[in-house]
């Protein structure tokens, strides 16, 4: 019971907190959004909240993002993908009424996003079922009868009786007749519409019921500064992992819970107590704030970032396109890591010294030290840049340089020089190492063929106390020069004295954008490879825009933006201010390459679908053959045909896998074998003669893998070996 309480909750509050680690969006003071948390229920694990377009329109008309957005070629490159993927979902669908819910989800969906609305998750008291419920409220103001319409539409796609009336302390409000045992509700409470689910009570609703009732705003969202308004998001860590906790006692699993509880406290995420992001428009730019609330004395991973000199910077070329700095102890990230195993496997009762045996044998196999070898050779403080394409007649697409500051060099030497042997080796000369002195430095440089025909050949050398790791030589040579001279370095461009201008001094990294140059970089490569991507698309069926939007013009007003970090009394705070590009720019470019890749990637999907299937027949092979082997004296089956009682039909020896044409055995079976032998001994795989890579395998204990070509040969060939007969000769496709 346990575990599955425990899997719910923590979904949720990973949910919610992959929302918080990959969202950059919030609210402002006095925004609706804002509003919307003062009528928050008790004991809230998590939000997001919303102001919607209504309000958050005149400021966003402001940014530069919206004059992207409001472009005319990106508008009707928009519409023609959102046509063409509704249209192909469409055809997909030949109920009408299919189409007519969709329709009506869509409506209901674009009314919803115009309006404040907040969306959580709140602990409970229960006796049974998840302590946890969720909930949905949304200020309709002057759009209630169009919601109220667009509802109602949704709620007639219902058959007759589905749903009823449910009396919510004061209100009528409606839900299903059938909630499974999960008790919900939908409906209005003055203007605010509310949808909860696990809720039969109306604790989603109490501060709703009982208005108006003056709730200040939460504490931690006064914490963060506020911008504009737009998104806000919480997480409260603290409260969820005292909530498991209960869950565990009461159901007499806190031995399990304890090993959770030992790695957490050594990691120092015991020390995390709420997560608060919230971001606005101001003038052009998208501003956010964020706090990691940490309770002091900061331990465990917090407890290795340190500060950065800002002199770092100094290293940058000025032509960089962007540059990020930060400080790590990654001596002290192992070390922590390695307690929390330790600590882990203490609260498990398992032996740790095994763990430890096992990394010194990898080190041995390997020849250099991880943690006392590669880790503490580094400083911690490091600086890595990328260069434009154009800048350098020698790396025409720009480049890469990565300089990280050295403890001892010649442990980093010794090491690095020992992983470069393991490389040659492992990839049978692939890896080609070369060395050269160049201003009396040595120069290491790896290539491989089919990178160093783009001008891809990682190089390394050591200069004073300094490794400058960079894409190839020639990026190699100009990064050594700028380290020694520190002339025309980013720190002495007008956009990086702008906005890094009223930095704290306690910073613990900062990223630096030169948004107009690394947008216009971007959008470069993007439109060499779109036109490959419309082609593969539309052999898939899928017409696409042959050429993507020309965005030069707007970008040519793009400024430079800035990303910090630091630690104050109440924990890690962080900043972001600029266009908001870096973020919408890869996902544009995401969307648009998933959408390029859309069909093959679909068509790979059924692909995999019947690989699933496949294993899921290997599975009921092997509980057919333990059947089997407890009516024989242990022994396993020794053809298909013995197993025929066992597993009801011919067509579990079926594999969706084989092709039509094909007339072999789905499944080979590995004869003369009895269950106390090896469990890692293979009893049945997929036929390889029509598989050119993975291969489906049942094991002797009845687990099943989809195994690589050359593990499966490694492990049928070692199979073989322990019943003492010649493995026959295998044949794969192709």
């Amino acid at each position: 019971m346990f575990k599955h309480y425990k899997i719910s909750t923590v979904l949720i509050i990973l949910l919610l907190s992959v929302g918080f680690i990959f969202s950059d969006e919030c609210i402002a003071q006095g925004s609706s959004a804002q509003k919307l948390t003062t009528i928050l229920p008790d004991d809230v694990l998590g939000f997001v909240a919303t102001s919607g377009a209504d309000e958050l329109k005149p400021d966003f008309e402001k940014t530069i993002l919206s004059q992207i957005w409001k472009d005319p070629q990106v508008q009707t490159f928009y519409q023609a993908i959102y046509k063409e993927l509704l249209g192909k979902f469409e055809q997909g669908v030949n109920d009408p009424e299919a189409k007519k819910a969709i329709d009506n989800v869509l409506n209901f969906a674009g009314l919803v996003k115009n309006r404040p609305v907040v969306f959580g998750v709140a602990q409970k008291q229960a006796e049974q079922g998840p302590p946890v419920y969720g909930f949905a409220i949304m200020e309709a103001g002057p759009r209630k009868a169009e919601i109220n319409a667009a509802l109602s539409k949704l709620e007639s796609m219902a058959d007759e009786g589905d749903i009823i009336d449910k009396k919510i302390g004061n209100y009528t409000l409606h839900g299903p007749k059938d909630d499974g045992g999960v008790p919900g509700y939908w409906g209005w409470i003055g203007d605010y519409l509310v949808f909860a689910i696990n809720d039969g009570t109306g604790l989603a609703v109490k501060y709703l019921q009982n208005a108006p009732m003056s709730r200040p705003v939460p504490a931690y969202l006064q914490k963060v500064s506020p911008t504009s308004d737009a998104l806000a998001i919480y997480v409260n860590p603290e409260k969820a992992l005292q909530l498991i906790a209960g869950i565990a006692k009461a159901e007499g699993d806190e031995d399990e819970f304890a090993v959770i509880q030992a790695v957490i406290s050594e990691l120092g995420l015991d020390k995390v107590k709420t997560l608060t992001s919230r971001t606005g428009f101001e003038g052009s730019n998208l501003v956010v704030n964020e706090l990691i609330e940490i309770s002091q004395p900061r331990t465990g991973l917090f407890s290795n970032i340190k500060t950065i000199d800002m002199k770092v910077f100094d290293m940058v070329d000025g032509r960089a396109m962007n540059a990020v700095a930060f400080n790590l102890d990654l001596a002290g990230v192992y070390d922590t890591v390695m307690k929390a195993i330790e600590a882990g496997a203490a609260a498990a009762d398992e032996d740790f010294d095994e763990i430890e045996e096992a990394i010194a044998e990898v080190e041995q196999e390997l020849k250099f030290k991880i943690r006392d070898g590669l880790l503490a050779s580094l400083d911690g403080q490091i600086i890595f840049y990328t260069l434009p394409g154009g800048i350098m007649p020698q790396s025409p697409q720009g480049g890469l340089v990565f300089i990280a500051k050295l403890k001892d060099v010649k442990l980093w030497e010794q090491t690095i020089t020992a992983v470069e042997k393991i490389a040659a080796e492992e990839t049978n000369g692939m890896i080609q190492l070369s060395t050269q002195v160049q201003n009396d430095k040595i120069m290491h440089t790896w290539a491989v063929a089919p990178l160093a025909l783009v001008q891809i050949m990682p190089t390394w050398v050591v200069s004073g106390d300094n490794v400058i790791i960079a894409s190839n030589p020639a990026m190699c040579n100009m990064a050594i020069e700028q380290m020694n001279s520190g002339r025309n370095s980013i720190r002495t461009t007008e956009g990086f004295r702008r906005v890094t201008a009223n930095v704290p001094s306690n910073l613990l990294s900062l990223n630096y954008v030169d948004s107009k140059v690394q947008f216009g970089q971007m959008m470069t490569e993007f439109q060499q490879f779109w036109p490959m991507l419309t082609m593969v698309a539309s052999q898939s069926g899928l017409k696409l825009p042959f050429m993507l939007p020309s965005l030069t013009q707007i970008t040519e007003k793009l400024g430079p933006s800035c990303q910090y970090c630091w630690y104050d009394d109440q924990g890690l705070r962080s900043c972001y201010r600029g266009d908001g590009l870096e973020q919408g720019v890869g996902l544009v470019a995401g969307t648009a390459a998933g959408v390029g890749v859309m069909m093959p990637a679909l068509a790979r999907t059924r692909n995999q679908a019947r690989r699933v299937v496949s294993m899921s027949n290997l599975k009921q092979l092997g509980v057919a053959t333990i059947m089997y082997a407890n009516e024989h004296d242990d022994n396993l089956p020794e053809n298909f045909d013995q197993m025929n009682k066992y597993i009801g039909g011919s067509k579990v020896l079926e594999s969706p896998l084989k092709p039509k044409d094909f007339t072999g055995p789905s499944y080979i079976l590995v004869t003369g074998q009895n269950v106390s032998m090896d469990p890692g001994n293979i009893v049945i795989y997929e036929n390889p003669a029509y598989c050119s890579d993975r291969i489906n395998v049942l094991f002797l204990d009845c687990h099943v893998e989809q195994m690589q070509k050359d593990r499966f040969l490694r492990t049928l060939k070692e199979t073989y070996e322990r019943l003492d007969r010649e493995m026959p000769e295998i044949k794969f496709k192709n």
